[in-house]
């Protein structure tokens, strides 16, 4: 464990060799989360259906994989990795409005779209690709602009007008905790975060970083939830993973026997990743490595873990995916084609109102908090 002065002269200097923000630490909770899943059902008991939105399907629109979901108001953005397209979605309809589609080496092209975001002050979408460079379109398709970016990454998140750069993994090293920013009014860049290193291999499913009331990220083989808000990045809570067997040694293992690693955390069934951070008014809700849905209760600091999420009225099991915008919403992804098979073993239920085929896009459902009602 680091001493106080190690501590204080690596905060020194870390602040004069970066210039980074402070990261707060006040307040943090640690917060016991239950050894096993359970079936109670904590996140149907809380939440309820706010939308069910069935993307548009036609010869031009497979939606062969989805990569990235934003939720801005009346629109769902949507980036399709396998297509290289961005589709805009009216959400009240599914209908696709628009389709972002530019293969080539020219102005506003690309190979390989690497991620997306969306800057609400402006309402532009930005395409960062395989070229190094960080397009502008507005939400009609039509390209607006391009720049150059330093350096290579992974996922990019806009959050008051910046643009945060952030990589999940480097070769055998990763450094998650360091985020660079570009600011779009005046292009100056800095950098945010803890230089730390983390030697990891193996990449880590979901998504580190997910935007909705703050910008939420993690860090493999760190039960630390960190957000970024009001320029500062804080820790407001620690996960005391039950049984979590993560010692130095395993850790180590890692890196130098990644096979006995993951064999050990199957056969014990060890979280050593957390991520897909959504926040709600009341709840946080997230993703780790050995499945399930978290689901942090705000108010009662208190951690549950559903081992699945089941709609109830379509008596279906859904996947929960984390989509980015402060829409105090939580979203699930259902595939058509797991939709009609249930609608083929249900004939005349009610449940089957959908008019979805088999190789239709797939649907998204978005939760609301239910309304507590005072008695």
């Amino acid at each position: 464990m680091k001493t106080p002065i190690f501590f204080c002269m690596l905060i020194l200097l870390f602040q004069a060799c970066t210039s980074q923000l402070v990261h707060v630490e006040e307040g943090k909770q640690l917060l016991n989360p239950p050894a096993e899943p359970t079936e109670e059902g904590y996140f149907t008991d809380h939440f309820e259906i706010a939308e069910i939105i069935p993307i548009q399907t036609s010869e031009a629109f497979l939606v062969s994989d989805i990569k990235r979901v934003i939720r801005y108001q009346d629109k769902v953005i949507l980036l399709s990795g396998k297509n290289n397209t961005v589709f805009v979605i009216n959400a009240d309809n599914g209908r696709i409005e628009t389709h972002i589609h530019k293969i080539g080496k020219g102005p506003g092209e690309w190979r390989l779209i690497l991620d997306i975001a969306f800057d609400e002050q402006s309402e532009q979408i930005l395409i960062y690709n395989d070229y190094s460079k960080l397009l502008t379109f507005d939400l009609q398709g039509q390209f607006l602009s391009e720049s150059n970016v330093d350096g290579l990454y992974e996922n990019i998140h806009v959050y008051n007008e910046e643009v945060f750069f952030h990589n999940k993994l480097e070769g055998y090293s990763c450094y998650p905790y360091l985020i660079d920013v570009l600011n779009r009014k005046d292009n100056t860049w800095r950098v945010i975060g803890r230089d730390e290193k983390i030697d990891f291999p193996i990449r880590v499913s979901g998504r580190q970083m997910v935007k909705s009331k703050q910008l939420w990220f993690t860090a493999p083989l760190d039960f630390n939830l960190f957000s970024y808000d009001k320029e500062q990045i804080r820790t407001p809570y620690e996960l005391a993973i039950p049984d979590a067997g993560l010692d130095e040694n395993l850790i180590n293992k890692a890196t130098s026997n990644p096979m006995l690693f993951f064999g050990e955390v199957a056969k014990n069934n060890l979280i050593y990743s957390i991520n897909s951070i959504r926040e709600t008014s009341d709840y946080i809700v997230f993703h780790a490595n050995q499945g399930g849905l978290f689901t942090i209760n705000k108010k009662e600091n208190e951690v549950h873990w559903d081992k699945s999420v089941e709609e109830l009225s379509l008596h279906m099991k859904l996947t929960y995916y984390p989509h980015d915008g402060d829409d105090d919403k939580i979203m699930f992804i259902l595939p058509a084609e797991a939709y009609t098979q249930h609608a083929k073993s249900n004939p005349g239920s009610s449940d089957n109102s959908l008019d979805v085929k088999e190789y239709d896009n797939p649907i998204l459902i978005f939760y609301k908090q239910k309304s507590i009602v005072a008695i």
